[in-house]
């Protein structure tokens, strides 16, 4: 990206109203994109049934995922500063629904189960939410913490739809036509709406220089302000930002992803335990607006540590009550409201405290250590649950790792001042 289409005068529902569209599509893109981890947990038990596996074997498809997101996130997030969000993100729907369909395909072969993840993990890497995040960031300034906020509202939608709509399809048809059919789906009604609707900054502008009808949004042409990438990378900022990116990853998506086989361990019918699973888009829909509230007005670091108490508390109500509804219910909606203000925290603080100048760049990496603790959480989650039996010694481990996250964003501070860029109240 070279440029902000957001004139700096712009009052945020100035931009709400040019830019509400690119929410809109950006929300339906992140919950495709959500689509793999919450897909997890109810492919688990028919996929050990079939073939025999461990469910840390079967989890660790996503381990690899994670580990290639490392390498092809930061490369996806240079692509989107050189191309544009739009076209990335439409190369992206298409790559990932054709490649997860091969899942469908695996045989008792762990390797070829390894394979499939291979070339989804290659295909999907754009799907990552720098695409997402990028187009919408760079449309919005006042109002950016609450339209990046409503456009990750959309991981609610998958975490809420997928996990239903896949165990219904595996009982109802089998986990093979469950894969296809699940993307199938969600692409159909995604792709149209991002071809119509997504665009960022670097898009207007390009549709203007060519004298096309986006002049209105491209004006004025600002330079985007910022810190270098490598000096950004380099920082000890980044550090405690990605460390507390990847700690509250790892506890969160580990919990979430996991919760119909937790739930499943401690005698609630499967049935029920996705439904109870699913109540979690609710909550998460509400963090997740609160959190954008809130980032448009005090220290996004703030919202960060308070939000990362809910796991802990979560992980202690499913401790002390194995096997009850209710807990294992308020549970999910307490967890909810944590989900809900991560990834909105840790994109914010992103374009904060470095800048939009090489926003793809550096968040890209950050989403490679989202991939990471992505990934190696359900794994080692699951690992405990082969080695022990039982998930207790995971969801003891999430309150003080949860507590650790907190510290982490609190120790961020003060918001740093860009040449030419107007000063941030919640600095």
């Amino acid at each position: 990206m070279s440029a902000s289409a957001v004139p700096e005068t712009a009052s945020a529902a100035q931009e709400w109203r040019r830019s509400w569209t690119v929410v809109l599509a950006g929300a339906l893109g992140f919950a495709l994109s959500s689509v793999t981890t919450y897909s997890l947990g109810p492919f688990i038990a028919p996929l050990e049934a079939e073939f025999g596996w461990s469910r840390a074997e079967i989890a660790s498809g996503m381990t690899l995922y994670a580990i290639l997101g490392i390498v092809l996130a930061p490369l996806a997030g240079a692509v989107i500063d050189r191309l544009g969000a739009r076209r990335v993100g439409l190369f992206a729907i298409l790559s990932y629904g054709v490649t997860f369909c091969l899942l469908s395909l695996a045989t008792a072969s762990l390797w070829l189960w390894l394979a499939l993840w291979f070339v989804l993990s290659i295909a999907s890497a754009p799907m990552k939410p720098t695409t997402w995040t990028a187009g919408v960031s760079s449309v919005f300034d006042k109002g950016r913490g609450l339209a990046i906020s409503v456009m990750l509202c959309g991981a609610a939608l998958g975490s809420t739809l997928t996990p239903i709509y896949a165990t219904w399809l595996i009982d109802t048809y089998g986990w093979r036509f469950a894969y296809v059919a699940m993307i199938g789906t969600f692409v159909a009604v995604v792709f149209p709406v991002v071809y119509l609707f997504f665009t960022s900054a670097a898009d207007r502008l390009r549709v203007a220089e060519r004298g096309g009808t986006d002049n209105a949004d491209a004006k004025p042409a600002a330079p985007l302000t910022g810190l270098a990438w490598r000096e950004g990378l380099l920082s000890w900022k980044f550090a405690r930002l990605g460390g507390a990116a990847f700690v509250t990853t790892l506890v969160i998506i580990s919990f979430v992803s996991n919760f119909i086989p937790i739930f499943s361990a401690s005698g609630i019918p499967r049935a029920q335990a996705a439904g109870i699973a699913g109540l979690i888009g609710i909550s998460t829909v509400v963090g997740r607006l609160i959190g954008g509230y809130l980032l448009d007005r005090i220290n996004g670091g703030i919202v960060g540590g308070v939000s990362l108490l809910a796991p802990a508390i979560s992980a202690m109500l499913v401790l002390a009550n194995p096997g009850s509804v209710t807990m294992a219910s308020a549970a999910v909606l307490i967890l909810g409201l944590s989900l809900g203000a991560e990834l909105d925290c840790v994109a914010y603080l992103t374009t904060r405290h470095f800048g939009l100048k090489n926003f793809g760049t550096i968040f890209g990496v950050i989403s490679g250590i989202l991939a990471l603790a992505t990934g190696l959480g359900p794994f080692f989650v699951n690992l405990a649950y082969d080695m022990t039996g039982s998930y207790t010694i995971a969801l003891e481990a999430y309150v003080p790792l949860a507590l650790l996250a907190s510290a982490l964003f609190f120790s961020l501070g003060r918001y740093p001042q860009f040449v030419d860029e107007p000063k941030q109240e919640a600095a």
